[in-house]
């Protein structure tokens, strides 16, 4: 064979190599093209179900929860068989609520952080403090309208032998009835199983309730004149499962509620 046809062979055989590579990286670029759009278009489809979820994390709202901590101050609230002071159990048993609430992504607000009553000092309080403390922590829920709004009391009655929680509700918004019975029957279930008492509408005697526009309700944690009851309430981890038998009812009303 000629070395010329030597040479026009070795021509074609590059030819067909040159071709065949560049249809390999042809292939090979669409299968890149191929793979990055489908990467691109994956990436964005999470990025958005991921901001989707963001979004809706943002927009849920909750209501605002106000946690009024009965008493303070110059009005200690009842006495309980050992000594306990109401007033001190109530502002505890908040700061537990409160806490919890907040932890769980809740607005609260507390009526009194600290061992007062919210009369104006600068005003003619004299004769007046109880009267304008409960005007004080009436405007609180006034000023944060759709809140939710939950008094802790304890209870007391000549009688040693009466015990329980109790929950009272302001018959002015249909919600307050509501949580009260789900305060109530977590606590009947899941904390005092002897519970058998029922809840209360509110009169004219509970001013706070009597006058509340919102979701208004009283606990009576139990009844410091009950010395069992009261050395209960005077127990710290007994204290934190009932702010957490509370909380729970709350979240469940909320959860069932639309905002």
């Amino acid at each position: 064979m000629s070395s010329k046809n030597i040479n026009n062979d070795r021509s074609v055989i590059f030819a067909l190599s040159f071709a065949l590579f560049s249809v390999v990286l042809a292939l090979l670029a669409a299968v890149m093209i191929f793979i990055s759009v489908f990467v691109y278009e994956h990436i964005a489809q999470s990025e958005q179900a991921m901001n989707n979820i963001i979004d809706a994390d943002i927009s849920q709202t909750y209501p605002t929860v106000i946690i009024d901590a009965g008493h303070g101050g110059e009005d200690g609230g009842a006495i309980g068989t050992n000594g306990a002071v109401e007033k001190a159990l109530n502002l505890e048993i908040s700061f537990m609520l409160c806490d919890m609430l907040r932890a769980s992504g809740m607005n609260v607000i507390m009526t009194r952080t600290e061992d007062i009553l919210l009369y104006d000092r600068n005003a003619d309080y004299m004769g007046h403090k109880k009267s304008l403390d409960l005007r004080a922590r009436l405007e609180i829920a006034k000023s944060n309208p759709d809140s939710i709004f939950v008094s802790i009391h304890m209870n007391a009655f000549p009688s040693e032998k009466y015990s329980g929680l109790q929950v009272w509700y302001s018959k002015n918004n249909s919600g307050s009835k509501v949580l009260a019975d789900m305060l109530q029957s977590y606590v009947s279930n899941k904390l005092q199983p002897e519970n058998g008492r029922k809840i209360k509408q509110a009169n004219s005697s509970i001013y706070l309730l009597d006058r509340a526009v919102s979701t208004a309700v009283l606990v009576e944690c139990g009844f410091l004149s009950n010395s069992a009851e009261c050395e209960k309430l005077s127990d710290g981890n007994y204290r934190r499962q009932l702010a957490f038998t509370l909380f729970a009812a709350i979240k469940e009303y909320i959860g069932n509620t639309d905002i």
